[in-house]
Order: C-alpha cells, then sequence, then structure tokens
C-alpha cells in the first residue's frame, strides 16, 4: 500500500509540495529551513549550488549550509551520485525521504479513515453503540495486525449465523487464523473451494442407477 502512494507522489509532486508546510511545523523547521527545502522541491535535478540558491532565495552563503546541514542531520534530504550518458558523475539532493514523510502521513490518515468506518459498520449492524470495552477489544485486533477485512467479514459470519457477540466474532477470527487467513478475499476463495469441491462430490455419489430404475 504504501509503495503505491509513495510511487503516486512522486510522479505528483504538487500533492507533496501540499504537505511541505505541514512537514515544517511537525518537524520545527525555522523559516530559512522551510525556503531552502521548497527552493529543493522546486528543481527538477536539485543541487547544492550556493550562488544560484542565493540568488533565488536571498539566503545568506552561512544561513544556506546552516539550513542544508539540518535538513541532512535530520534526514529529510540526502546526496545522491548519478551518472550521466556520457559517463560523468554529479551529485544531487534526493529528496526521497520527503516523500516517504508524506507518505506515511497519508497511509495513517487511512488507516485511522478505515479504523472508524469499521467501528461505525459494528455499531450499524448491531443497531447501537458500541461499549469501551466493545471498542477496546475491536483495536486490540487491529493493532494485532488482523486486516479489517478480515474483521468486517467475521462480522458478517455472526451476523449470518444470528449471533451479534465480539466473543463470538473472535472466536472466528482465531479459527481463520488457525487456517492462515490474512484477508477477506482468503474466506471468500476457500469457501467457492468447499463449494465447489462439495458439488463435485455431491455428482460422484448420487447413485445414478437408482434414478435410472426409477424412471423406467
Amino acid at each position: 500500500m504504501n509503495d503505491i502512494i509513495f510511487n503516486t507522489l512522486k510522479g505528483k509532486d504538487f500533492i507533496v509540495k501540499n504537505y511541505i508546510f505541514k512537514v515544517a511545523l511537525e518537524l520545527k523547521l525555522s523559516l530559512q529551513d522551510t525556503i531552502l527545502l521548497i527552493y529543493f522541491m522546486n528543481q527538477d535535478e536539485p543541487s547544492l549550488n550556493i550562488e544560484r540558491i542565493s540568488s533565488t532565495t536571498y539566503l545568506t552563503e552561512e544561513e544556506i549550509m546552516e539550513s542544508f546541514s539540518k535538513l541532512i542531520g535530520i534526514n529529510l534530504v540526502s546526496m545522491k551520485v548519478i551518472k550521466e550518458n556520457d559517463g560523468t558523475r554529479k551529485e544531487i539532493i534526493d529528496l526521497d525521504n520527503i516523500i516517504k514523510s508524506v507518505t506515511m502521513d497519508i497511509a495513517k490518515k487511512d488507516k485511522a479513515d478505515k479504523d472508524t468506518n469499521l467501528f461505525e459498520i459494528f455499531e450499524r449492524e448491531f443497531g447501537r453503540s458500541l461499549s469501551p470495552m466493545e471498542y477496546e477489544l475491536i483495536n486490540n485486533w487491529l493493532d494485532e495486525g488482523t486486516d479489517p477485512t478480515l474483521i468486517e467479514e467475521a462480522l458478517k459470519e455472526s451476523i449470518f449465523n444470528g449471533v451479534k457477540s465480539l466473543r463470538y466474532i473472535s472466536k472466528i477470527l482465531l479459527s481463520w487464523k488457525d487456517k492462515g487467513y490474512k484477508k477477506a478475499t482468503d474466506v471468500k476463495s476457500n469457501l467457492k473451494k468447499e463449494t465447489e469441491e462439495t458439488s463435485v462430490t455431491s455428482i460422484f455419489d448420487y447413485n445414478w442407477l437408482d434414478d435410472e430404475e426409477t424412471n423406467n
């Protein structure tokens, strides 16, 4: 999931630029740090060209070096050597760590949204608000790494069986975990397989001879 977000952001850097100020606030960057960061973000191949940076940002050489050292120190940017077609090498500023920071932020927000939706689904299916203990139990499932789609599938199984109990759902999840199920798709695939196997078994178990005698 994170790789998809990362590659998407890298191809659409305007999204990243919208997060720069959020990153700056969270990391407590100074105004000159932020200015230098914005300068790098607006270059196709950013490099530490002091004269060019100074003429564009109006920062002094001392300010540029001070901010650059800070950005390197907190691992927000790094230096990367690339090889040109003619064999020569040059140093550029690698901004992947900024994109990774934004990626993590978006991924966390996405997870929070999914978790919230999961609680809403439970309350809708149960027809009531969840108790603090029930919230805690669902959170424990999520903290343990249980996929939200698997939890939702277990909820559907519970409702189908006429049971509205997190203890019952917990037993379903434990059973599925023992079977190696990790997502809802694993449950559905296995159900489909069992249905197909049952159909084949029914065909071979059917007494076709008796059927013919009856018809005669």
